[in-house]
């Protein structure tokens, strides 16, 4: 025992006295820097030395190091935890921009349309032969039509910038794992296996992890070197100083395109499920189902109600008629899938009615639609060459479409009884033109002409027949809808959304319930409380001045003894 021992043991408690003070003024100054771990100035005794036979003396204090407080476990919660909290968060905003579109409360959206078109056809029906009932039953059509495109593109805008939104948020959490990469590289070198920790460097990469959990659902496992491999999944993004790398491949949904994730480096799929990135992955495939769905409403429309026009009549007959679908090769039966039309023709038949006008005589035909498999089965060319035999009636095909022309000035072609469906199919005497919400049209014809508008079924005067048929499609099952009507139809389509939309919000406040409360432990361990630093600060100002007063005590009685000597 010696005054020197005296004044190394003062010397080591003032040296570790400043490393604590400058910790906590460090803790201090970054108490609102994003991603800061609380530090502290661990310190242990030095080991004691034996002054006599069964007596040990201290020996002073010793600075184990500065670590940060932090629970890594609960850092992987936390983490998963944010990327479920910023999936339902991103879902319930695209979802309510996709419940937008459909506008449902609005009073004027789609169902209420088509509701207000069926009713135009049922007060026709009070009055087949009004001219200005016509007219609306038109206008309406049009507005329906004009509803589903105008829908359609908006869903399909959506589907657009969603898919722009996940390819540049891919190339974010790219560059994110190219940081994770490179900050284990500084770390490992930094660290140097000395034991010791780079926290700031580690707080950078916990705080870029955080970011990146945020678009991925991302785990981490420690390496004893420093670094940390972070996986998706089961696959790794991040190994040691190495990142796979994220990219992007276009996929088509419902004829939409749409992107996913793979790794760059391989080419790999990465099975995203959470955060920005799996959220977007999931409305990409919602909406394209809406469109698809919206496309089925639209072909259901267009076929139920031009399967009845087709066959009713109005109130005079064309002078000729050409077909708005085209028959990609006239030479195949036209159910078959090479003749590119997008309503089936079944085995049936349907009449032809020839009028003259001059006496009012009509002459009636029934051309069979022959679609039973056999190798005669009705073709384009083979309709064209029976409704050519008709007397008064021309028949051509020209670019695939068939046209039906009077023989002369005074006769008047119609039809009715069409159970082939052949007539709806091949676009004559329809309603409506196209095949989806993407192309929807009202018939030109009809508008140019509204006197063709069917309301009858016969052709006598007063007949409303295939009026009153169309005004009760709304509720009547199709069985393209899977045994749904039109409206009940529509109405699942924006019911499903409203409730995928409602399910989003939910999941998101129970998942931010739950990032709240992972987030508020990992501040009670890792988040610096001035308070709490205040009081440290005042422990460590004491014993800085007590080591001070044991070095100056110290350095008096060696200076009692210099003088004795």
């Amino acid at each position: 025992m010696s005054l020197i021992g005296a004044l190394n043991t003062g010397s080591s408690a003032l040296a570790v006295s400043q490393a604590q003070i400058q910790t906590t003024g460090n803790n201090i100054a970054n108490a609102n820097t994003p991603g800061f771990t609380r530090q502290v100035a661990g310190q242990t005794a030095l080991p004691t030395q034996q002054i006599q036979t069964g007596s040990f003396i201290g020996t002073g204090v010793d600075l184990t190091g500065i670590q940060r407080q932090i629970d890594q476990a609960l850092e992987s919660r936390l983490r998963a935890a944010t990327s479920d909290t910023t999936a339902a968060n991103n879902t319930q905003q695209w979802l309510g921009r996709v419940e937008s579109a459909f506008n449902a409360l609005s009073g004027n959206d789609l169902s209420t349309q088509l509701s207000t078109f069926f009713n135009s056809w049922s007060n026709l029906a009070n009055t087949p032969q009004d001219a200005g009932l016509r007219q609306v039953v038109l206008a309406n059509g049009g507005t329906v039509a004009k509803n589903f495109q105008d829908l359609r593109g908006q869903l399909v805008g959506l589907s657009g910038d969603a898919a722009n939104e996940f390819k540049a948020l891919a190339g974010q959490a790219n560059d994110l794992a190219q940081q994770v990469a490179d900050l284990n590289g500084q770390i490992v070198i930094t660290e140097g296996g000395s034991g010791g920790s780079a926290n700031t460097l580690r707080d950078q990469r916990d705080q870029v992890l955080k970011q990146l959990s945020q678009l991925v659902n991302v785990q981490t496992i420690e390496q004893p070197n420093g670094s940390v491999n972070v996986y998706v999944g089961s696959e790794p993004l991040v190994s040691n100083a190495q990142n796979r790398g994220i990219a992007v491949k276009s996929t088509t949904i419902n004829g939409l395109t749409a992107y996913s994730a793979t790794f760059k480096a391989d080419g790999g799929t990465l099975n995203i499920t959470s955060g920005q990135l799996g959220s977007l992955t999931a409305v990409q495939q919602q909406i394209g189902d809406a469109v698809a769905k919206l496309d089925t409403q639209a072909n259901a429309l267009i076929f139920q109600l031009n399967k009845l026009h087709a066959s009713g009549q109005g109130l005079q007959g064309a002078a000729n008629i050409t077909a708005t679908n085209v028959v990609n090769d006239p030479t195949v039966p036209l159910n078959n899938p090479k003749s590119g039309l997008k309503f089936a023709a079944n085995n049936g038949s349907f009449v032809v009615h020839v009028k003259q006008t001059g006496t009012g005589l009509v002459s009636s035909t029934l051309v069979q639609v022959d679609l039973t498999g056999q190798p005669t089965d009705t073709t384009l060319n083979s309709l064209k060459a029976s409704l050519a035999g008709i007397g008064g009636v021309n028949a051509t095909i020209a670019g695939g479409k068939l046209s039906i022309a009077a023989a002369s000035p005074d006769v008047q072609i119609s039809f009715s009884q069409d159970t082939s469906g052949a007539l709806s199919a091949l676009g004559l005497n329809n309603f409506y033109t196209g095949s989806s919400a993407r192309d929807i049209a009202v018939n030109q014809a009809l508008v140019g002409q509204p006197s063709l508008l069917a309301a009858a079924k016969n052709g006598a005067p007063g007949d409303n027949q295939t009026a009153l048929a169309i005004a009760a499609l709304e509720s009547q099952p199709v069985a393209s809808l899977n045994g749904s009507s039109l409206k009940e139809s529509y109405q699942a389509l924006v019911n499903g959304i409203a409730t995928a939309t409602a399910g989003a919000k939910t999941t998101a406040e129970a998942s931010k319930n739950i990032t709240d409360t992972l987030q508020a432990q990992r501040d009670s361990l890792s988040g610096v409380s001035i308070d709490e630093e205040a009081v440290n600060l005042l422990k460590q100002q004491r014993a800085f001045q007590g080591a001070a007063k044991l070095i100056s005590a110290v350095d008096d009685m060696m200076k009692t003894l210099l003088a004795m000597a």
